[in-house]
């Protein structure tokens, strides 16, 4: 039975907006007179936070546990967090006018209010300045749905219109007329201050300040509710109608789906002054009218479920998941300062996670149904109904910059979930209370009973299963099966991006140039840029099918639509013309990848089927792998990504000439790290990356000698080495981003500046460096930049510590190298570290020798390519000398001649020989001296036996 629960917090009175926050907890009540309490309600005893606001408040947003924005009369918007240690409050943005609306998007980093002025303004957090959209009517209320990144606009002349937040710029997507009430606010009676003085000294006397509300913003017209309330999926909403009705619209073509009817009563019917859905599953939409009455409808049955009115003056509600988990509760704002909590209101199932709030989860997330990828599938479908099925594209790259936007998509692995159809024909994913009995009476007889020879002692489980596999984590003699992670595969081109907060984002990205999309209302707009502007010319199309993977070549550009199959090939000279080809996809298949050169064009798909085809799109040659994730092609060869969820990562390597046909590799394990097992944060855009990303590829590429390289998550650049032959092939790392960045910023530990690559000229990556919190490129594209390659063998503690033993020689710098140790975050006063000499020299000596077996593997099997691979190899055999004097020297120096001798043995060069013996000689180890010269006489005897 329900309870209601009446308790002042205000005791002054006023009008009292509420709000509730992401833990379901934390009450913010803010009152009209300058004040705002933050209410603990799982904790009643303790005393409220209390913090100075503004007067004349219009509206409360909820940012977060801790966060709020308020909106005020006098046309400020205040952001107020009651934890912060340094400013409680910031000012946002300022208008001439009143603003009588604000709603919290992208996380809350970005506000879009509204209200007299006649701009739908969108300010983001930190930016200067506000992004103002003109519109032609003054606003009367906003909503926001952040599923589905839609926003609705309540207009006093009636009228509701609907924008697409996925840009920078809020695009109009659909208007609703003759729904709402047309309404304008009345600000032109407010009372002088000795009346305000009188006013007060009334309502103080008064028994119940309900009854002598004296407050000139109290009037109907300032009261009438006409914000659009969103289902918590975002494909349905209700509308607080003119007839006095709510009436609940499918997104799917704005379709009207239930009219629910205010019960008949004493009172004669009355507008509307609030409206919501329930958080937790949407079943349940509850509604305030003038009349102060509660109604709460099953809106899919259209029956009343509660009903209630009350005796004080509401201002708003908000719905909160009950204590006991199976119940929702209302909790209701007055005009008198008191807050009104109605327990139990509604009887609901409700899954654990519903309860568990934590900072920076919306509620509107709260579901007993967790979204994955196939719910971004049905968005995808209503988002873009009426426009040209092969448009579809995949709504988590859509949604990729926003953090709550990007929850759903469940990192990499994840349990096959019911599809969000399911929620919408009221199917349930939770069990009957008798099945959880029975599956908690199951777990405790396994427990008990340790049936370790598979004798049958313990009923088996029920499995939800697709294809059984041994569940390592157990012992292998129990026999028991588990299901397979699900892997969702995606469209990947090599260095693609997700979309982020913007409209636009890049499809590929290589040494030559980029592919970007911007996304509009009826269709995409697509443009190819080049980085060397004289020798190629920058051009764009409008995109009518929606490609999501293409491929950049010297030559031309191949693009693709993932869900369609259709390829659609461009080249960039006036010989050749476009062509288009659709491929066959099976149920559930999809495009991953595309690679186009000069001689092949070749087709991935999640099935694993590998279509190569000629320049023209005559076919060639299909053939099935295992599914693929992302390749790449250099002329005939193509290097290929494949993820299975029983064979794990893996890399093949073929060439398809039209003389011969051959794998140098096929399927051989890949040596890369996935995302969830490394320790990231949200300051590298983890999540909304491999939400776009799931393995977190960021590129794969050849290297300017035909090497396959992969850029991956760890930021380490690795190549394949001797891949010719299946027995000597190995991956070798080149290069490690974050130690190269942590020594070119002094020591500092960044991570707002990441590394995003193009591709490998001989030693120089050639790649794009990003500053923010984002780990891939925003828009505009920063200009390329250049990192030498330098393997990874040297230890950050080792060179922090040299460094620091280094300057402490420095008697003027010994105050700062002091103060410099106590944190290592600090750096060296931006300077770049550089690395002690014995150190360089083992890490020259690597890089000297990898390089020069990766270019002799070239020149055996291809032959010169430029012309001058002869004196590089040279010049590496030189440089790979020096290092072993370098290495050489410094064991001389600790008369360690069992070490001087191993590296002198290494040595390639005559000459070389000839400047160990002499550094051996002064530092007088004579005994080293002769041994080398004897190594000299056997290597030139050794080579005029040869010449013989």
């Amino acid at each position: 039975m329900p309870e209601v629960v009446k308790k002042p917090v205000f005791e002054y009175g006023g009008k009292t907006l509420l709000s509730l926050g992401f833990d379901n907890n934390t009450l913010f009540a803010a009152n009209k007179k300058g004040l705002t309490k933050i209410l603990a309600l799982n904790h009643p005893e303790k005393e409220p936070e209390v913090i100075d606001i503004l007067e004349g408040l219009t509206s409360i947003c909820t940012v977060s546990n801790s966060k709020f924005v308020l909106t005020s009369s006098s046309g400020d918007a205040i952001a107020y967090d009651y934890k912060s240690t340094a400013a409680r409050h910031q000012l946002l943005a300022r208008f001439g006018l009143p603003v009588r609306d604000c709603v919290s998007i992208h996380n809350g980093k970005m506000f879009i209010m509204g209200g007299d002025d006649l701009v739908l303004a969108s300010v983001e957090v930190g930016a200067t300045g506000n992004n103002n959209i003109k519109i032609r009517e003054q606003i009367s209320q906003l909503s926001y749905s952040p599923t589905t990144n839609l926003l609705a606009v309540s207009f006093i002349d009636g009228t509701i219109q609907f924008f697409s937040l996925t840009s920078a710029v809020p695009n109009k997507v659909k208007e609703l007329d003759g729904y709402i009430n047309k309404n304008s606010y009345s600000d032109e009676n407010e009372p002088s201050t000795l009346d305000k003085i009188i006013a007060d000294d009334v309502s103080n006397d008064s028994d119940d300040n309900d009854l002598h509300i004296s407050d000139a913003e109290f009037q109907p017209q300032n009261r009438i509710c006409t914000r659009v309330a969103w289902h918590p999926t975002g494909l349905n909403f209700a509308i607080p109608c003119s007839d006095l009705t709510v009436k609940v619209f499918s997104l799917k073509n704005y379709e009207l789906l239930k009219t629910l009817v205010q019960p008949p009563k004493t009172s004669s019917v009355s507008k509307f002054i609030d409206l919501k859905f329930d958080s937790s599953q949407g079943t349940h939409v509850a509604a305030v009218n003038l009349d102060n009455e509660l109604i709460v409808w099953d809106w899919e049955k259209s029956e009343v479920t509660y009903q209630r009115k009350f005796s004080q003056q509401i201002t708003n509600f908000v719905w909160k998941i009950g204590s006991d988990s199976k119940t929702l509760d209302i909790i209701l704002g007055t005009w008198s300062g008191y807050f009104i909590h109605v327990k139990d209101a509604v009887n609901t199932k409700i899954s654990r996670d519903d309860t568990e709030g934590s900072k920076g989860t919306k509620v509107t997330s709260k579901s007993v149904f967790v979204q994955d990828d196939d719910s971004d599938e049905e968005l995808d479908e209503v988002l873009n109904e009426g426009k040209p099925k092969s448009t579809l594209v995949d709504g988590v790259a859509e949604e990729g910059g926003s953090d709550d936007e990007d929850s759903n998509s469940n990192g990499v692995f994840t349990q096959e979930r019911k599809e969000l159809n399911d929620l919408q024909n009221g199917k349930k994913r939770n069990l009957s209370e008798e099945e959880e009995e029975e599956e908690e009476e199951d777990s405790e007889a396994e427990e008990f009973i340790d049936d370790d020879d598979g004798a049958g002692y313990v009923p088996a489980k029920k499995q939800k299963m697709s294809l059984p596999i041994f569940d390592k984590s157990k012992s292998f003699t129990s026999g028991r099966l588990v299901a397979p992670p699900t892997f969702r595969y995606k469209p990947i081109s090599p260095g693609a991006t997700p979309f982020g907060v913007g409209d636009r984002r890049y499809l590929t990205m290589n040494s030559i140039g980029y592919v970007s999309t911007v996304k509009n209302n009826e269709q995409f707009s697509i443009t190819v840029s080049f980085f060397d502007i004289g020798r190629f010319t920058e051009y764009h199309f409008e995109d009518l099918f929606g490609f999501d993977t293409c491929f950049l070549n010297e030559n031309g550009t191949l693009f693709a639509q993932s869900k369609s199959g259709q390829l659609h090939y461009r080249p960039y000279g006036t010989f050749h013309s476009n062509w288009t080809k659709t491929i066959p996809l099976s149920k559930g298949e999809i495009i991953t990848a595309v690679a186009a050169t000069p001689q092949r064009i070749i087709v991935g798909t999640s099935f694993g089927y590998i279509r190569i085809f000629n320049q023209y799109a005559v076919p060639i040659t299909v053939e099935k792998m295992s599914p693929v994730v992302t390749l790449t092609a250099l002329d005939y060869k193509v290097f290929t990504v494949h993820y299975s969820p029983f064979h794990g990562i893996s890399y093949s390597l073929l060439e398809q000439s039209p003389t011969k046909s051959r794998y140098f590799q096929r399927e051989c394990p890949l040596p890369i790290i996935l995302p969830q097992n490394m320790d990231q944060t949200d300051e590298f855009g983890a999540s909304s990356f491999t939400a776009f990303n799931p393995l977190g590829i960021k590129s794969v590429f050849f290297s300017q000698y035909g090497d396959p390289c992969i850029f991956g998550n760890d930021n380490v650049l690795l190549v394949l080495s001797k891949w010719t032959s299946p027995t000597e092939s190995r991956w070798v790392p080149l290069l490690d981003s974050n130690l190269e960045l942590w020594k070119m910023t002094g020591g500092k530990d960044k991570h707002d500046i990441h590394v995003w690559p193009l591709g490998l000229s001989f030693d120089t990556l050639n790649c794009i460096l990003v500053k923010g919190k984002n780990a891939w490129p925003g828009f505009p594209l920063p200009l390329p930049s250049e990192m030498e390659v330098r393997i990874p063998v040297l230890v950050k503690q080792q060179i922090w510590e040299e460094t620091l033993s280094k300057r402490d020689e420095d008697e003027d710098a010994q105050a700062d190298s002091a103060e410099l140790g106590k944190d290592k975050g600090d750096g060296i006063s931006g300077k770049e570290i550089k690395v002690p000499d014995n150190m360089a020299a083992e890490e020259e000596l690597m890089r000297s020798k990898i390089l020069s077996g990766l270019l002799s593997d070239t020149l055996e099997n291809e032959g010169e390519l430029f012309g001058n691979e002869n004196e590089i190899i040279a010049q590496l055999n030189n440089n790979y000398d020096k290092a072993l004097l370098r290495l050489f020297a410094v064991a001389c120096s600790t008369q360690d001649s069992d070490k001087a001798l191993s590296l002198v043995q290494e040595l390639k060069q005559d000459r070389a020989l000839t400047a160990a013996a002499k550094i051996a000689e002064r530092a007088e180890m004579m005994s080293l001296m002769k041994r080398i010269n004897d190594i000299r006489e056997t290597r030139f005897e050794r080579q005029m036996d040869s010449m013989k």
